[in-house]
């Protein structure tokens, strides 16, 4: 079985830990609270999980409340290392918030949102505006792809035409 990494559990995150699920992905979750129980669904995001028809979907993923501090991707996937237990490795890894420099890995070019097994869905959601059809388009590259440099590269590809071109206006 696949395994994936989802860092956030804020909507894009949420929804793309359900959405793998769905397709027999194992998920793992994090979240940087402090509390030791899975993050409650409230306000917007369950809302948009009811929309979704998530609810009352049976959430077969762990959540966690430790913080990522490096990411080692190789040939076949990477390797997290974590603040507070060993490292563990994973197909994928899904930053739907910043995590650990994500950004600063080699060769991960500024106009890319993915590489070497890592997909910066928040800088995809930045840029388009549509954190839950990110999210759902992420998963679905799965489901079409088995390989996930192909995987992602249909993500960028189909999501790319939606990428919000914002202004810039000087302060004097």
């Amino acid at each position: 079985m696949a395994t994936a990494l989802v860092v956030g559990a804020g909507i894009a995150g949420l929804a793309t830990a359900l959405r793998l699920s769905r397709s027999t992905w194992e998920v793992v979750m994090l979240d940087h609270g402090t509390h030791p129980n899975p993050v409650p669904l409230k306000g917007p995001d369950l809302h948009a999980a009811k929309r979704l028809a998530a609810l009352p979907y049976p959430l077969h993923y762990e959540t966690r409340h430790s913080k990522v501090t490096a990411l080692h991707p190789d040939r076949f996937g990477v390797t997290v290392a974590f603040n507070d237990h060993d490292d563990e490795w994973f197909d994928i890894v899904v930053c739907a918030q910043p995590c650990c420099e994500a950004e600063r890995l080699p060769g991960l070019r500024l106009e890319s949102w993915s590489r070497d097994h890592v997909a910066l869905l928040y800088r995809a959601v930045r840029d388009t505006g549509i954190p839950l059809c990110a999210a759902e388009l992420l998963a679905d590259a799965f489901d079409i792809h088995l390989d996930d440099h192909d995987a992602f590269a249909w993500w960028e590809t189909t999501l790319k035409p939606h990428t919000v071109r914002r202004a810039f206006t000087r302060v004097r």
